[in-house]
């Protein structure tokens, strides 16, 4: 048995050049060294692994057998180091990322344009997931990092504020909404709202209970994007974070209801989990969007 893999390492590279002299070279070390390798690896097994010449060495028949196995094995360990030194150069290398569609049409898009011009080796996986997933993948290991709805607290996750958000109730622009001066006035009218498990919603909610209103949708979506739509086709009022709706917001598609009471803020935060490992890629990653904000 083979105990030692530096041996059989030293017998690959003799093999692979047919030269102690230029296996001493890529190995940094010795040609008396490679020597007593050989020397002793052919004194574990019981055979010898090559014929002497005089210039170079050449295989043995049982020699060419182990051979055509190292190949193979340290062939896989070359590609192990080719991938390192990719990842660590940034050459290529894969970064994780959580988020919802809204974050990513918002937000994300713009980040990742901008990092695919200083880095345009890197790939990206991105898989679309709630606040809620973003945090249960991240404790996973799933995803390297997360773009989620904040503030909330939790174990272990490192939140960085990358976008500030302020939600208003807005209506189609031809809506008639002179009568509604506050919250309470919103139980009058058609409501349309993000579903209950979202993460916006349960804020939203949160915000009502201080005022003590609860409002009961005539429709609830999945999408914002959906939500937005049926607003500007007047087909109820939404609640919706005034930086998401600029565009319709200029173009008097839209507009805000001027209410009395003012929801909290709240935000667009990059997401980390502090005991996770992240490739150089992720690092670079993540200091472009600490300067982007």
């Amino acid at each position: 048995m083979i105990k030692d893999l530096n041996l059989l390492y030293s017998f690959y590279l003799v093999s692979k050049y047919e030269s102690i002299s230029k296996a001493a070279n890529a190995l940094y070390i010795s040609q008396p060294a490679v020597s007593l390798a050989i020397k002793n690896l052919e004194k574990e097994i019981g055979f010898p692994l090559f014929f002497r010449k005089s210039k170079g060495v050449s295989l043995t028949t049982e020699g060419k057998q182990i051979y055509e196995i190292t190949k193979k094995m340290f062939k896989d360990v070359d590609d192990i180091n080719n991938t390192i030194n990719d990842i660590t150069s940034l050459d290529s290398g894969i970064i994780r990322i959580g988020a919802s569609d809204t974050i990513c049409k918002y937000y994300l898009i713009d980040i990742l344009k901008e990092f695919e011009k200083k880095y345009p080796n890197v790939r990206y996986r991105v898989t679309n997931c709630t606040t809620s997933q973003s945090i249960k993948f991240l404790n996973e290991g799933i995803v390297d990092l997360s773009f989620v709805h904040t503030p909330f607290i939790h174990d272990n996750i490192k939140l960085y504020e990358c976008m500030k958000l302020q939600d208003y109730f807005v209506c189609s622009y031809e809506f008639d909404d002179s009568n509604i001066k506050n919250l309470e006035d919103l139980k009058n009218y058609r409501i349309l709202l993000l579903e209950t498990d979202s993460f916006s919603r349960k804020m939203l909610d949160e915000n009502l209970k201080d005022y003590n209103i609860t409002l009961k949708p005539k429709f609830e979506l999945a999408s914002l994007d959906l939500l937005i739509e049926f607003c500007k086709n007047n087909m109820g009022i939404i609640c919706v974070a005034k930086e998401y709706i600029k565009n319709e917001l200029a173009n008097n598609e839209l507009k805000i209801i001027n209410l009395k009471e003012q929801l909290r803020p709240r935000s667009i935060s990059l997401a980390i989990h502090e005991n996770r490992y992240l490739s150089n890629a992720a690092k670079k990653f993540i200091e472009l969007v600490k300067e982007y904000n």
